[in-house]
């Protein structure tokens, strides 16, 4: 084969590729909404404009967080405020209300994937390492926001009720970038023609579903059972690498 996962992941450990960390999904805790939290300091002073990113970061945290948990329906602006800390009022300085704030958290996952997968596609990489270093964006990106896959995918299942077009084009920078990295394969006579979104869902898709899948496992009693049993995070990172070139490779076996 002209991909193998070792190979794969030799060169990753080579290049210093960071390996997303396994410990945030281990450790992950179910947010306990009743109880009670400090006691939130005062509003942020007219123009403190530090004191008003740090209360806006601990609101995004913690919406993130709960929201991811329990879904938009079984979070309240009340509980976000406990988690985070900070009196109710501070959500409404930031934020509009409950949409708006579920709709940024899931705006600033796209925003910052689509960029990352545009600079990837606009370099001057081989198309093979643009597909490697898609995936390891992907995984990281999941591992810095361990939030997000949960998030989304009980959104989307449930048809994305609470998403409007405008936060749904973000999208469009994921995917465009993706579809420009395979048309420079198939350009170069690397890559054979594959339906983007089949080749999308097909990547994306594995990664996603072992995030729920890690997420599952975390609760206490279930290290015995075999489909929640631990992997590698580097080894899953190859192993994505190498199914992903295999797929795209024009002189795959058939």
């Amino acid at each position: 084969m002209p991909f193998s996962p070792e190979s794969i992941a030799a060169r990753n450990a080579r290049r210093g590729t960071r390996p997303p960390s396994s410990a945030s999904v281990a450790t992950a805790t179910t947010v306990a909404f009743r109880k009670s939290a400090r006691r939130p300091g005062p509003a942020p002073a007219s123009g403190s404009r530090v004191a008003e990113s740090g209360t806006r970061d601990l609101v995004f945290s913690a919406a993130a967080t709960a929201f991811s948990q329990h879904g938009f329906d079984g979070v309240g602006v009340d509980d976000i405020a406990r988690l985070a800390g900070v009196n109710k009022a501070m959500i409404y300085y930031h934020f509009k209300d409950k949409l708006a704030l579920y709709r940024e958290v899931v705006r600033d996952m796209l925003t910052v994937v689509g960029a990352s997968v545009t600079a990837i596609a606009e370099s001057a990489d081989t198309p093979e390492r643009k597909i490697e270093r898609f995936i390891e964006t992907l995984a990281a990106m999941r591992d810095d926001r361990p939030w997000f896959p949960p998030l989304m995918m009980r959104e989307m299942a449930a048809g994305a009720p609470h998403l409007d077009n405008p936060t749904l084009s973000h999208l469009r920078g994921v995917f465009l970038g993706f579809a420009a990295i395979l048309d420079a394969g198939v350009s170069a006579g690397r890559f054979r023609k594959v339906h983007p979104v089949m080749a999308y869902m097909s990547i994306l898709g594995p990664l996603m579903m072992n995030a729920v899948r890690e997420r599952a496992a975390a609760a206490p009693g279930r290290s015995h059972i075999p489909i929640f049993a631990a992997l590698d995070r580097r080894e899953l990172v190859a192993h994505m690498q190498h199914t992903a070139l295999s797929m795209l490779a024009k002189d795959r076996a058939r």
